[in-house]
């Protein structure tokens, strides 16, 4: 029993210590610094950037650009594993401890490339967020657009409008063309945007070719509102989901309680005359 507990002990601050590792795990990676020959650029990938999903087998290894370092993933999953191995040789006695001792490193690397993969709930909220305020910045800059303002007054209007992440992204752009960067080239820096990219390539193009670019943004609106309408109703219909097991936890004990639990005692009152 006392070794029981000991092993019991030890999982769980194995399991405390993987669970806090990942809970102070920093966000998003940091770019080189550039040389004296390279152009200065900024040390860290913009928001949108880093959340971006990998792709191909050394992308999938590495993980994603805001999950954590490669080392602190592979610190908790073998944390974890450990645990699960110590809770395994716990509970059941006849298993090996040399194919427990083996599985350990491939469970560590498993987890550590499976938490790369995860998207982290602050990119999550930020991609929600973008979702739901992109329709009114892009109306807001096609009405500006069409008052007569120039494009880089009315990405600074739309900029003064909002705040959170769509202000940063479109602060960068105004930024860039405040700096002496041509209008088209600063919108050019959003074409891997999740929500903006493809309003911004049209916007660079139109901007160069001198076209009127008050349909093609009203066109994106459009666009974004249908996002936004499916993301809501996608949202919508995860809540009935993600609502059983809550109901389930409630409705059980209470069902118990209240139903199978006052029938079972009455007939066992009303049958102990009989027993005795």
């Amino acid at each position: 029993m006392t070794d029981s507990w000991a092993v019991g002990g030890i999982s769980a601050v194995l399991a405390g210590l993987a669970v806090l590792g990942w809970m102070r795990a920093p966000s998003g990676r940091r770019l080189p610094a550039p040389s004296a020959a390279d152009p200065p650029q900024p040390l860290e990938l913009p928001a949108w950037a880093r959340a971006t999903r990998p792709r191909g087998w050394r992308g999938i290894v590495r993980g994603r650009l805001d999950a954590p370092p490669l080392g602190r993933r592979l610190a908790v999953a073998g944390a974890g594993s450990v645990a699960v191995a110590l809770v395994l040789t716990m509970l059941v006695e006849s298993i090996p401890l040399a194919l427990v001792a083996g599985l350990v490193p491939a469970a560590a690397a498993v987890g550590a490339v499976g938490l790369g993969l995860l998207e982290p709930s602050p990119s999550r909220a930020r991609q929600r967020r973008l979702i739901m305020e992109v329709p009114q910045a892009l109306d807001l800059l096609a009405a500006c657009l069409a008052a007569g303002l120039p494009p880089r007054n009315a990405t600074a209007a739309v900029v003064s409008v909002f705040d959170g992440p769509l202000a940063e992204d479109l602060g960068a752009v105004a930024r860039a063309v405040e700096i002496g960067l041509a209008d088209a080239t600063a919108w050019r820096s959003l074409r891997g945007h999740p929500q903006l990219g493809d309003a911004a390539v049209d916007l660079a193009r139109a901007v160069e070719s001198g076209t009127r670019m008050v349909e093609t943004l009203t066109f994106y609106a459009r666009d974004a509102r249908q996002r936004r309408a499916a993301a809501v109703e996608s949202s919508a219909k995860a809540v009935g989901v993600r609502c059983v097991l809550p109901m389930m936890i409630c409705f059980v004990p209470s069902f118990i309680l209240m139903g199978v639990l006052p029938a079972v005692v009455s007939a066992f009152l009303a049958a102990v005359p009989h027993i005795f």
